[in-house]
């Protein structure tokens, strides 16, 4: 009987290191997808002779980055370009941040919210970019339940562990 119980906690404890050494590798492959995502990534869409502008185009699309396009690129062409919103894009909150200069000189920033859920009411001009612009695609609410549900469950499958070792040992 002694045997059995000592075969029984070997073989648990054997089964939690293996478990949590397959959840950490999953942690590091999610953490590595974001250092590659996180990097700083220069693109460069133009062709020969255009004048281009550069922007900055954040958040929850396939490519961010640090962008060089024509001049007569608009937002919706840039986002098309950084490979589309991704899957939890909130693309009826698009805000860009803009630098202009003040009518005494000083340099200000002015925020801009696009929707472009009603992309056939937005003018062109309110679709145009400037050189310098700040673009970021906000996350939709989805997002953050699946991140919680996600933290939840990690911490749920660690209480559980210690609970089974606690009443193992």
């Amino acid at each position: 009987m002694n045997r059995i119980s000592l075969f029984s906690k070997v073989f648990m404890l054997f089964s939690l290191i293996l478990l949590s050494n397959a959840f950490a590798q999953v942690d590091q492959m999610s953490m590595a997808n974001r250092n590659v995502s996180g990097r700083s990534v220069n693109y460069y869409y133009a062709k020969p002779g255009d004048i281009t502008i550069t922007v900055s185009l954040w958040g929850f699309v396939q490519k961010p980055g640090l962008y060089e396009v024509s001049s007569s690129t608009d937002l919706v062409s840039l986002i098309s370009l950084a490979g589309g919103p991704s899957s939890y894009a909130k693309l009826n909150n698009i805000r860009i941040i803009r630098t202009l200069k003040s009518d005494n000189g000083d340099t200000v920033k002015k925020e801009i919210k696009i929707n472009l859920d009603n992309i056939i009411t937005l003018s062109s001009e309110e679709l145009k970019l400037n050189p310098g612009d700040i673009i970021y695609v906000n996350h939709t609410g989805w997002y953050s339940i699946k991140e919680a549900f996600s933290v939840s469950s990690s911490i749920a499958i660690i209480f559980s562990a210690v609970y089974y070792l606690t009443r193992i040992f």
